[in-house]
C-alpha cells in the first residue's frame, strides 16, 4: 500500500527537513515504503519537485532508498542502508527506543572502547591522564543528579577523554560516529542507580590502570564499562516491554 505523507513546516534548512521526514518514515516501519510518485509526494510534503529530489538523492547515496522506472521509488532492506552514516545513526536515535541499536551500540564498544583503553595506558601524556581524571570527578560530583543531560555529557567526556589517550585516529573517528546514539543508549541506563553506581566504580578502576600504565587492566576495566552497559540495557527493554 502507498504510504501517505504529511505537509513539512520548519523554520530549518528545507531540504534537511524532507530528507529527515522520508528517513524517519522508512526507518519508523517494519514494513517496505511504497513513495507516491513525484508531483504527488511534493504536493503531501508541501515543497518543490528540486527540494525533494535533493532528498531522494541523499537518501539514495545512504542506501535507504531505490528508484526504478516504472516502479517509482521505494525503501530498501535494512542490510543495504549505510548504517554507520552520522546522519542514519542520528535518525535512528530519535525513534524510541531502537532495541536493535542499543544491543549493536554495546557491541561496538565492546570492540573499540577496551583496545582504545589499553593503548591509552601505553601511550597516554600526563596531561592526557589529567584530563581523564578531571573528567571523572566532575562525574562523581553530580552522581545521582537529577540532572540527565549534565551526567550524560560527563559520561561523554571521560569515554572522549579516554579514546583521544589512545592517539589512534580511527579511534577517535569511530568513538565519534557513534556519540549521538551513545548519548541517546546513556540517556536511558543513566537512570538506574545500581548501573551507574558499578559504572562508576569501574571508572575509577580504569583511569587507575591507565595513570599506572597497566594496558591489561584497562581493557579489563573498559569491557566491565561496557558489560554494565549491555546488562542495563536489557534491564531498560524489559521494562519498557512490560509495560508495553
Amino acid at each position: 500500500m502507498e504510504t501517505t505523507f504529511t505537509r513539512v513546516s520548519a523554520p530549518e534548512n528545507l531540504h534537511n527537513c524532507v530528507t529527515r521526514t522520508l528517513a524517519l518514515q522508512i526507518m519508523g516501519t517494519g514494513e517496505q515504503v511504497i513513495f507516491p510518485n513525484e508531483a504527488r509526494l511534493c504536493q503531501q510534503l508541501g515543497v518543490s519537485r528540486s527540494i525533494l529530489r535533493e532528498a531522494v538523492k541523499v537518501l539514495e547515496d545512504k542506501g535507504l532508498v531505490e528508484v526504478r522506472p516504472r516502479l517509482g521509488m521505494r525503501s530498501t532492506p535494512r542490510t543495504k542502508w549505510n548504517l554507520l552514516d552520522p546522519d542514519i545513526l542520528s535518525w535512528r536515535t530519535k525513534l524510541h527506543p531502537d532495541a536493535r541499536l542499543l544491543r549493536d551500540l554495546c557491541e561496538v564498544r565492546l570492540a573499540i572502547e577496551p583496545t582504545a583503553a589499553g593503548f591509552a595506558a601505553v601511550r597516554a601524556t600526563p596531561q592526557e591522564v589529567s584530563s581523564i581524571e578531571q573528567c571523572l570527578e566532575q562525574r562523581e560530583l553530580v552522581a545521582g543528579g537529577k540532572n540527565l543531560e549534565e551526567v550524560i555529557d560527563l559520561n561523554l567526556r571521560f569515554h572522549t577523554a579516554v579514546v583521544a589517550a589512545s592517539h589512534n585516529a580511527l579511534f577517535e573517528q569511530l568513538s565519534a560516529i557513534i556519540r549521538e546514539p551513545l548519548r541517546t543508549a546513556l540517556s536511558y541506563t543513566v537512570q538506574l542507580p545500581a548501573s551507574v553506581a558499578l559504572e562508576l566504580s569501574a571508572y575509577r578502576t580504569l583511569l587507575d590502570a591507565i595513570s599506572c600504565h597497566q594496558p591489561i587492566a584497562a581493557r579489563a576495566a573498559a569491557e566491565e564499562i561496557v558489560g554494565y552497559a549491555m546488562l542495563a540495557v536489557e534491564q531498560v527493554l524489559r521494562l519498557q516491554e512490560a509495560s508495553e
